[in-house]
């Protein structure tokens, strides 16, 4: 999942991540009780009132469940929207946590079938099984261009449609009726219940979608919601209010009444907020860390997220693996960790971050190796550098643009990295920093040099950050590739052999750091400041910032 620029969110990553992470680009900036008052005038406290006030890192890019591709638009999906599984509150998928009440699975661990409760959507309408053939063919159907598409080529015959050599047809999920869905998959997925709360795999209602077509998920009356909330107020830019599901099949588990999400980018306007009450959470920025990591409010939490320097491999430039490794190896990781995020995040040296389990349950990240290259090299920075530019006939580089978030702390994260490499390798880069939304829209096009970037997991495999970067994979916005690389990771895909999955996984990124497409910087924690009074407040591992269903207010009113 593409995540933003929210790094003010880190601190220590833990090298032990959950046991369990289920199936994304990221952003850089996360029952009412009552109290009795024993005055003899038998006067009652105020109860507490059910709103949470959050700050939001900016304007989600695509409310279209089969198009989103970043960790702000699952934010909200993920509040709005039930699969036919969701997390629950342990981090753990068991029959009934979402819209399937239970599943079989042949033998073999080819076919699923699972069998839907009776639930409804927001406007009344029965949820079937249909919802769920409909949503998956379409994320599928060529014609939407959906980046996400590959994460259902695990079912038999979805490749083919999705590359336009089979059709919708051959696709093998079924509605048997409406309330079972029958599943096959070309092989043995370990993680395919995990990708089943995915947003791609989230479903539609068919009817009221062919109405409103590319204006899906664009305003709150072009949605239906199936989960705990609903999008009561969108105000473009400035404000979005969700309310309590009335039709949600599990709404008596749902305390908050009301979510108001505030965008906000600044810093400092941040920080006033969360200290005038404002806001209930935090991401805490890090020239404010030193004033809130001594309280009892402050919160750690690591997560699946690896954040690095994203190369255009059709760039003039940067088609030279050299000059990306020039790049890369310039770079002071331990520096930045320490001195610019000043929150304990780990320097990165590979593409997989610690925690993510390999073969037989032991940490891939030991299996494959700690690292691929030395931190802050830089001498063999500049050889890479002057290497690369004799390979393309060039006696200096043109003027590069280094693109980023327009968030004040990502803006202050560019500028150091630009500043390191102005330092060892007497480069100036110029800065482009701009609206996520319009970050994601560039990338997509090509249409920069290098861009800061991250990406969280999506499931609790290796191979969420490493399938990404196959020939003409949506989210390979690198537009790398390399056919050896491809063939291992197609390998991986359906081997049985777990050992030997595993190690072509570890092949695969070795290849991958060899190549540099991507530059590693460092694996993200969080670190957030919440009020007391906010209790059951859920910060996964992976996937969204934070999961809300199970949330309440309580002592507000003490």
């Amino acid at each position: 999942m593409k995540r933003k620029n929210w790094l003010a969110l880190l601190l220590t990553l833990v090298l032990a991540l959950s046991a369990l992470l289920a199936g994304c680009s990221a952003n850089n900036n996360s029952g009412t009780q009552s109290k009795s008052n024993n005055d003899t005038s038998k006067q009652t406290a105020k109860a507490d009132e059910q709103v949470l006030n959050l700050p939001f890192g900016d304007e989600p890019p695509n409310l279209d469940p089969q198009l989103a591709t970043d960790v702000l638009s699952f934010d909200i999906l993920n509040e709005v929207l039930d699969g036919l599984t969701r997390y629950d509150q342990n981090n753990q998928i068991k029959p009934g946590s979402g819209l399937a009440k239970s599943w079989d699975v042949s033998s073999d661990g080819l076919t699923y079938t699972f069998h839907l409760r009776d639930a409804k959507w927001s406007d009344g309408n029965p949820i079937t099984a249909q919802d769920f053939e409909y949503a998956w063919k379409r994320a599928l159907d060529p014609k939407l261009g959906s980046q996400y598409a590959y994460q259902l080529y695990y079912i038999k015959g979805a490749e083919e449609y999705n590359s336009g050599k089979g059709s919708a047809d051959d696709v093998a999920v079924k509605a048997l009726d409406d309330k079972t869905l029958q599943v096959t998959l070309k092989a043995p997925t370990p993680q395919f219940l995990g990708l089943t709360s995915f947003g791609t795999y989230l479903p539609l209602e068919k009817s009221v979608y062919e109405k409103y077509g590319d204006k899906v998920g664009s305003d709150p009356d072009k949605m239906v919601y199936s989960g705990p909330f609903i999008i009561k107020t969108w105000n473009h830019q400035q404000n979005i209010v969700l309310e309590k599901n009335p039709n949600y099949w599990d709404k008596d588990n749902v305390k908050l009444q009301t979510i108001n999400l505030q965008i906000m980018k600044d810093d400092n306007t941040i920080v006033q907020s969360y200290e005038t009450g404002a806001i209930d959470e935090m991401g805490v920025p890090s020239s404010y860390m030193d004033k809130y990591k001594n309280t009892p409010e402050f919160h750690t939490k690591a997560i699946a997220t690896s954040w690095y320097l994203q190369f255009n491999t059709k760039s003039p430039i940067f088609k030279n693996a050299n000059i990306r490794k020039a790049f890369t190896l310039a770079l002071n990781r331990q520096a930045f960790v320490d001195n610019v995020l000043k929150n304990g995040s780990i320097p990165a040296e590979s593409a997989v971050p610690p925690g993510i389990p390999g073969y037989n349950g032991e940490d891939f990240r030991k299996q494959a190796g700690e690292g691929y290259f030395k931190d802050n090299d830089v001498q063999a920075a500049k050889d890479y550098l002057q290497k690369g530019l004799q390979e393309l006939g060039l006696t200096k580089l043109p003027t590069i643009k280094f693109l980023g978030d327009d968030s004040s702390r990502a803006k202050q994260q560019d500028q150091a990295i630009q500043e390191m490499w102005k330092t060892n390798l007497g480069v100036n880069v110029e800065l482009d920093n701009v609206a996520f939304k319009v970050r994601l829209d560039m990338m997509d096009k090509g249409n920069y040099d290098i861009v800061f970037a991250g990406w969280g997991a999506d499931y609790n495999d290796p191979m969420t950050f490493l399938d990404m970067w196959q020939t003409g994979n949506g989210n390979n916005t690198a537009f790398y590739s390399n056919p050896e690389y491809d063939k291992l990771i197609d390998e991986a895909k359906v081997n049985g052999d777990l050992k030997q999955r595993n190690d072509q996984l570890i092949q695969a990124e070795k290849i991958l750091m060899n190549d540099m497409p991507i530059g590693p910087i460092f694996f993200q924690a969080r670190a957030y400041v919440l009020r007391p009074y906010v209790k059951n407040y859920l910060v996964p591992t992976f996937g969204p910032d934070w999961e809300l269903k199970w949330t309440y207010i309580e002592g507000k009113n003490k």
